[in-house]
């Protein structure tokens, strides 16, 4: 197993790559964000704003906090992309390799599981770094705040990763832009579903302020029920694992 999961990051080596120059990029722009906000034009901004009647400090410091669960986002998504690493495996067809290997197919697809988490897991480092740094530099989210978010949008990655290798050996070779578009519109789907009320009152002018509502909603959530998106995350991520070994096997070892 090992050996393949070197093989797998070896696909990943490009994105890699570019992952660190994202990384390093994102850590910049949030420091100097929280500079700016503390001491810089944008403290002088937004206390104009504030000033002038435009808009009450809550909202002010809502717009700052929005700005700052977007650089942390960015980590973690970054990490969720492995097509790379199937499509490089189709154009091989590196699972007439595989099957010569003395290694299960179930172990096989753990490795691509594991492959992906371990992308993820990396993400989430990253940014409990930046919490850490940013928690220090601004009293604008605390830094328990700030670890709900992660552990909320890492387990929506975990989701969307484990949705992703299920579809992608359900589907088969070619369909790898299917595997990744798929959990996607599911996702939005559900979201819009259970807000439908909130975006139907937006949309018909009901409540101009329905999607502001919907943001506090979700960062309260994200605050305070990270542990119930992780709940969730690990229940896929099984359920998806054996599903995928399943097929697997049913197709005759094509993982």
């Amino acid at each position: 197993m090992r050996g393949l999961l070197i093989k797998d990051f070896y696909c990943l080596k490009k994105q890699l790559i570019n992952y660190g120059f994202i990384i390093v990029g994102v850590i910049v722009v949030s420091i100097m964000f929280v500079l700016s906000y503390n001491f810089g034009n944008i403290h002088t901004g937004f206390t104009q704003i504030i000033e002038s009647g435009q808009n009450t400090e809550t909202v002010v410091i809502q717009m700052a906090r929005g700005a700052m669960l977007m650089f942390m986002l960015i980590p973690i998504a970054c990490t969720a992309d492995l097509s790379n690493l199937f499509m490089d495996d189709e154009k091989a067809s590196f699972y007439k390799v595989a099957a010569t290997f003395p290694v299960s197919i179930g172990k096989r697809v753990a490795c691509r599981f594991i492959a992906g988490y371990l992308f993820i897991a990396l993400g989430a480092a990253v940014d409990l770094v930046m919490t850490v740094i940013l928690s220090s530099l601004t009293d604008i989210i605390s830094f328990g705040k700030f670890c709900g978010v992660i552990v909320t949008f890492a387990s929506l990655m975990l989701i969307y990763i484990s949705m992703f290798i299920l579809l992608a050996y359900f589907l088969g070779n070619g369909k790898i832009t299917y595997a990744n578009v798929i959990p996607l519109l599911i996702g939005a789907a559900i979201y819009i579903y259970a807000n439908f009320d909130k975006l139907k009152d937006f949309i018909t002018g009901v409540n101009d302020n329905a999607l502001s509502e919907l943001y506090n909603q979700a960062t309260e959530f994200m605050f305070h029920r990270s542990y119930i998106v992780l709940i969730v995350a690990i229940i896929v991520s099984g359920g998806t694992y054996f599903t995928a070994v399943h097929i697997a096997v049913r197709k005759r070892g094509v993982a």
